[in-house]
């Protein structure tokens, strides 16, 4: 048995999936963020916090498609489930740039409502990049190449946010 000062403070995972029953993919698939989704992931949380008796540090993904069903923005959703399970959050600034790139959304307003006292480790890499059949730009989260100027700038605006005092902890 490894002593308690050898065993790692925390540990991470990403928010995704890449079983079903008896079939492994070999990706890390989307949820879509319904009330459904939110409890399952949940109790998957707690239970392995409890076995581990370590505290779990849930990974925003990087996401190729969204589900129509999807009733809480991703944002919305990681808050709620380190609210409900104590876990911690790892940001991966690279995955926020792939996914805003994706779907067209504002990588700034990303972090920018990302509860970053929550975060516990910040990731960075790479990505490669193609387009779509739209002929549109498309980022893959790759890890093979070296972390691009965008991610860096995002990175740096994250910093940012992190210094920022909280406002509900003025004059405390």
């Amino acid at each position: 048995m490894l002593v308690d000062r050898y065993r790692p403070q925390s540990f991470s995972e990403h928010l995704a999936w890449s079983t079903h029953e008896t079939g492994f993919l070999n990706d890390l698939l989307p949820l879509p963020y319904t009330q459904e989704t939110l409890a399952r992931v949940c109790d998957h949380v707690d239970e392995t916090q409890q076995a581990l008796g370590r505290k779990l540090l849930l990974e925003n993904p990087s996401t190729y498609i969204l589900f129509a069903d999807s009733t809480i923005e991703e944002v919305d959703f990681l808050a709620e489930i380190a609210q409900r399970t104590s876990c911690g959050l790892l940001l991966d600034v690279n995955n926020v740039m792939v996914s805003a790139v994706n779907h067209r959304l504002d990588p700034i307003t990303y972090i920018d409502r990302f509860p970053v006292n929550l975060v516990g480790e910040i990731h960075l890499a790479g990505y490669d990049e193609t387009t779509d059949d739209a002929g549109d730009r498309l980022l893959i989260d790759a890890h093979g190449t070296a972390v691009k100027n965008d991610v860096l700038a995002l990175y740096q605006h994250t910093l940012t946010q992190r210094a920022a005092p909280d406002p509900d902890r003025m004059g405390q």
